[in-house]
Formats: C-alpha cells, structure tokens, sequence
C-alpha cells in the first residue's frame, strides 16, 4: 500500500521544475553577496589568520560552484593559494592560482578586479620561492601591468618590489635596485611603513652582497627606524641581526656583539628559534675573530644543540600536521556522506511533490530509475574520492617516513665530539703560550674550516673527494696537536679528486683509531695510514692503524661514541639508497717481523642518491 502510494506522488516531477528554478533566481544576489562577503574576510585575514581565512575561502568556493558564481570561484581559488604560499606548500599555491586563471581569463570584466593582479602576485612569489626566476619575473610583468591599468599604487609597489627579489637572487644588483627604488616610490605614494621597511632592507641586502657593507648598514638602519615606528618587533629583530652582520664584514666587532646582543634578547623574548640560531652562529664567529676563544667555543654549542632541538621540533610539526589533516578528512568526508543524502532526500520529496500534478503513470517509472541512477553515480564518486585521498594519505606517510631517515642523517652528520673542541682550543693556547703566533693562527684556521664544515655538511651532501680528503687532514693534523704529535700519518689517494662522495662520512672512522687505539698506547712509532681508491663505480677506503688491538681495554661511554656515530650514518644510507654501506674491522697479528695491527675497511657505493620510496613499505609509511 505504502509502496503505491509512494509511486504515485513521485510520478508529479515536472510541475516543480519552475517554482524550484524561479526560487533559485530569486535567491542568486542574495548568494551572490555572501560569497562576495567570504572572500572579503578571507583576503582581510590571509597574513594574521591564515587558518581561518583558509576555512572562509573554502566555503566561498564551495557555494560559488553550486550558485554558478564565476568571479567568487575564481577570487575564491586564488586566496586558497595565498594560504598555501603562507603554509609553504608552493605547489599547491601554484595550482590554485592557475585554476584562478583559467576563470579569470573567461572574461574581460574579470580582468579589470584587485583579485586578477593579485593572482598573479601570489603566482610570483610561487614561482620566486620555487627559485624558478624566469617565469617569476615573467608573472611580477604581468602583475605590474594589471595594476598599472587599475591604478593601485598598493599593488604595484608590490609587484616591483617581487621583480626586484628576483633579479636579487639572479646577482642582477642593478635590475635588483632600480625596481626596488619603483616600489619604494610606490610605498611613499600610500605612506606604508610596512612597506618602506621591507624595501629599505632589501636594498641594503643588495648592497651587501655587492660588497658595500656601510651603505647597506644605513639602509638597515633606515629600515630599523621604520619598524619601530611601525612597531614591527619581528622585522626589528631582522634589522638588528642584519646591521650586526655589516659590522662584522666591517671587522667592527664590538659594535657587531652590541647588536648582536639586542637580536638575541628579542629573539628569545618572542621565542623566535630561527632568529636565536642565528645570532648564536654570528656570535660565535665574530668572537673567533676577536680573538675570544672560550666565548666563541661555548657560542658554537650553543649552534649546535639549537639546530638539534629545531630539527626535532620541524619532524614532530611535520607529524602532528598529517595526523590533523588525515582526522580533518575523515570528518569531512563522513560530513559529506550526510549532506549528500539529505539533498538526495529533499530533493526526492520535492519530486514526489511535483508529480502529482502530470501523468502518474508515465512518470513514476522514470523517476524510479533516476533516483536509482543519481544514487548509485553519487555513491560511486565518494567511494572513488574516498580511494583516492586514502592513497594520498599513504603516500604522504611515505614521505614523513622518507624525510625522518633525511632528518636523522642530516642531525647525525651535525654531531662533533665537544671534548676535541676544548682540547685543541686548550693545546693551540699552548702554542701561544710558547709565542709561535703564526703557527697558532694555522691551527686556529684549519679548526675554524673544519667547525664550519662539520655544521653546513651532512651524510645526504655530496663534496668533491679533495675536500674530504682536506678535511680529514685538517682533523688528523689536530689530533697530532692533541697527543703532542704522539702518532704519524699518511694519505694516498687512487681516483679522480673531484669525484663526488658522501661529506663527513669518514670522520668517525678516525676519530675512532686516534681515540680508542692510538691514544691509549704506550709504544713508540704510532702510526696511522688511509688509502682510498675509486673504482667501478665504488668508493673504497681502508683505515690502518698500530695502536691497541681492540678489546685489550674497557671502551669508555665517549670512546665508543666515534664507531657508534659512523655505523648509523652507514646504516641510515643503506636504508635511503637502498644500496649496501659496509664497514670491516679486522686484526692483523704480527706475522714475519711485522707489527700487529688494526684494519678497518669501508666499501661505499657512489652515485646512491636517496630513492622516493621505501621498499618495506607496500600501502603506507613512510618518510
């Protein structure tokens, strides 16, 4: 009965058809003008609350597809990428501003809007970020054209100001300042502090690298002056940081420590951790330069366990960021399980409603099978978008997965041995001490390179076979230094010099001979021999040494730590490469007058550059 009665009143469907589309018109301005006012607060929030200026466009996008809204998708689209540009997801922004575009582009009218010129700003900086100068300059033409036409001063400094940054990162100083100049005439026209600020700054960085340190120090300072009248502490901090560093270039040391000083203080008052690192690693060599050993030593440290902590912070960011988003989907997705069948249901109502008025009998098969075929369409879209964003979430466990191994050989490869630094600081005083200045300064040097390699390198960098090899004797010299040169070496190579191999990665290997054989023993004639050759494609090196035989004594927490390190950098590149990384340690007892001795051989493939998958992984994890 039920069943009957619901065929008959779905088969009246075509007497609502006008009503339902003469109310749809009546309410499109009224749409219209919500949309319009979404993407208002979206574009006014986009720098201070990107979060929520990202749900606002995304809703705007949302009603402006259902209502048909042409120019509110498009403007909808392009600040979707302004977010993903604040979130650092370049390609994303790139795409979102394409899309924007492609609608824009549909009409005249469309062109002549804020939101064009903007778009094609945001594609700039995407481009600009992406170190992709060319179209980067290519996009800020454009933008600078567009906002020519409409007259917006605001606009157009900007779109100076990013062909400038461009030619800047070319080293096309002139090109660089001449549009800088632009903006900043630009920013004048408005009397935006924040914007003279920003130009005054990137003036005095092109001046910088061209090598004129006071001219850039004035226009930092300039700079400085206007984010306080701005109250800018974030850029403050920048200009503080930034006059230092012209200081230092000047060798004006103390009036470097003096701004260094007031960055430090602000940059730990707003916790800013990236500021901080830098100021630490300023520091730390304007008071080598000064001569100022002990400060410089306990500065270098402090580097070193900031850029530990930051990169933890960045992988544990990166892990909570993908947990959101994944329970984010999930949400939404069931979300829009029940939206959809709520319109399916209203919609059918409807239908049932206006069929009673036409042909019961014609009208109720048809309208059976609609219903029958739109669920089953809708039905089968979720499953595949639900398949599809299942996959991309594996994928991007993938990634984390993928980028934790990176981020664990990248901290790895930043560990040095604190007690060496002290010692070799301790015996290079002592060669002051017996007034062999020059000789001081050599080991000084060849300390100073060595630090500053050990920090910049890791395990995942590649360097020319010469300047490992040079690195190593810097270390191996030190060492000498140490021990009161209680031990000899001697390097020979057996390849091409300039061949490219893994940094930093034989360091352990001999810190771990010198420490835990050579050290200790009480014999005469230490010697300590590397050979390293290249062939078939192989990087080969063996470690010799007449120190202790292994085991002879209890290894020490500090002693082992040298192995230790050198195995997980091995292990941590067989994992990435997919490659074997393999090490040897053999005892050689003395046979027909030769002495015993300790071998340790490493045979390291070349040309292993980390793969994009991991092998263990067939749905889902990775980094």
């Amino acid at each position: 009965m039920n069943k009957s009665i619901r065929k008959i009143i779905l088969l009246f469907a075509f007497s609502l058809t006008i009503p339902i589309t003469w109310l749809a018109a009546q309410g499109r301005p009224e749409a219209i003008r919500e949309i319009d006012s979404l993407n208002k607060q979206a574009e006014t929030i986009l720098d201070k609350k990107p979060g929520e200026a990202k749900q606002l466009a995304t809703i705007a996008l949302t009603r402006s597809v259902e209502a048909g809204y042409e120019l509110g998708e498009a403007s909808a689209r392009s600040h979707l990428g302004a977010v993903h540009l604040t979130e650092g997801n370049n390609a994303k922004a790139i795409e979102a501003c394409l899309e924007a575009l492609k609608i824009f582009d549909k009409k005249e009218q469309y062109q002549n809007t804020t939101g064009y010129a903007l778009t094609y700003i945001r594609l700039a900086s995407a481009f600009y970020l992406e170190k992709d100068y060319v179209r980067g300059i290519a996009y800020s033409r454009t933008a600078i054209a567009v906002s020519q036409k409409l007259q917006d001063h605001q606009l157009l400094a900007v779109s100076y100001r990013g062909l400038g940054n461009n030619f800047n990162w070319l080293q096309q100083a002139d090109s660089a300042l001449y549009y800088y100049t632009k903006a900043k005439d630009q920013f004048k026209a408005i009397n935006s502090l924040v914007g003279l600020s920003t130009i005054e700054n990137n003036i005095g960085i092109v001046y910088f690298y061209k090598g004129d340190y006071l001219t850039a120090i004035n226009h930092y300072a300039e700079a400085l002056t206007l984010t306080e009248k701005n109250i800018d502490i974030f850029s403050y901090n920048k200009g503080l940081y930034n006059i230092a560093e012209g200081y230092y270039m000047l060798k004006s040391y103390a009036k470097a420590i003096n701004y260094l000083d007031s960055a430090e203080t602000f940059a730990k008052k707003f916790n800013a951790l990236g500021d901080i690192l830098n100021a630490y690693a300023l520091k730390a060599k304007t008071y080598q330069a000064m001569g100022n050993l002990d400060s410089s030593a306990s500065y270098y440290e402090k580097t070193i366990g900031l850029k530990d902590s930051l990169y933890n912070d960045t992988y544990r960011k990166e892990l909570a960021s993908l947990q959101t988003q994944s329970n984010v989907y999930k949400t939404e997705t069931e979300n829009k399980l029940l939206v959809q069948d709520k319109h399916i249901a209203v919609l059918y109502r409807n239908l049932a409603i206006a069929g009673i008025i036409v042909l019961i009998a014609i009208l109720a098969f048809f309208l059976l099978n609609q219903r029958i075929r739109i669920h089953r369409r809708v039905k089968n879209k979720l499953e595949e978008e639900v398949a599809l964003r299942t996959q991309e979430i594996f994928r991007q466990k993938e990634t984390i997965f993928h980028t934790n191994l990176k981020l664990k050989l990248a901290l790895n490869g930043a560990k040095f041995n604190s007690h060496f630094i002290y010692n070799v600081l301790h015996s290079i005083q002592q060669v002051v001490l017996q007034q062999k200045p020059q000789e001081a300064h050599e080991y000084l040097s060849k300390l100073s390179r060595l630090m500053q390699y050990v920090l910049k390198k890791s395990p995942l960098d590649t360097v020319s076979l010469e300047e490992e090899v040079e690195m190593l004797t810097y270390y191996i010299q030190l060492e000498q230094l140490r021990l009161n040169h209680q031990f000899t070496y001697n390097i020979t190579v057996d390849g091409n010099e300039q061949t490219p191999v893994p940094a930093v990665l034989l360091q352990p290997y001999i810190e771990d001979a010198i420490e835990n054989r050579i050290a200790p023993a009480t014999v005469d004639n230490l010697h300590l021999t590397l050979h390293i050759s290249i062939a078939n494609d192989e990087f080969s090196v063996v470690i010799t040494d007449n120190g202790l035989k292994r085991g002879k004594e209890k290894r020490s927490k500090h002693q082992v730590q040298g192995f230790k390190t050198g195995q997980e950098r091995l292990d941590l590149l067989t994992h990435l490469t997919h490659k074997n990384h393999s090490v040897i340690t053999e005892d050689q007892a003395a046979t027909g007058g030769n002495e015993s001795k300790t071998k340790v051989t490493l045979q390291i493939p070349l040309n292993s550059a980390p793969t994009a998958t991991n092998p263990e992984f067939d749905g889902g994890n990775e980094a």
